[in-house]
């Protein structure tokens, strides 16, 4: 895939998914690609540009600024090796990763906005349904690379 196709198709993507709240967000493909390739060399910039697009969902959707970017972090230093040796199961693993780029920067902007003394992000039902979407997506664009 070239450079200048994955940029067109990450703001296609964001422009998309704002026009369109049925639109899957594609957070957890994108969190899942770069908790993969994020030891790659030949990757780094197809992971800063989907640190951007992570960047600019944060800003699109109202969460703080760079959370997606402090909940990755916080979860490749915490726990991705504990999950690589807990799970055997590859496909199990791809879930894990976008269940924690859904549930896990909500609860991340929920806390900030606790210790802000803010309202909290609402929680809605469409959720599953972009984990859902993004599930399939992943287990098909990364079979075998777990």
């Amino acid at each position: 895939m070239s450079l200048t196709f994955f940029g067109l198709f990450l703001v296609f993507c964001q422009i998309l998914s704002s026009l369109y709240t049925f639109l899957p967000l594609f957070v957890g493909v994108f969190f899942t690609y770069i908790v993969i390739n994020f030891e790659n060399e030949k990757s780094k910039f197809y992971i800063y540009l989907s640190f951007g697009y992570l960047t600019i969902y944060d800003i699109n959707k109202g969460f703080y600024l760079f959370s997606s970017l402090l909940l990755f972090m916080l979860f490749y230093n915490l726990f991705i090796e504990k999950i690589r040796n807990f799970f055997t199961c590859a496909n199990c693993i791809l879930v894990i990763y976008i269940v924690v780029a859904y549930l896990g920067h909500f609860l991340l902007n929920s806390f900030i906005a606790y210790i802000l003394n803010e309202s909290n992000p609402v929680f809605t039902e469409r959720y599953f349904y972009y984990i859902l979407v993004d599930a399939v997506l992943v287990i098909i664009l990364f079979k075998g690379k777990v």
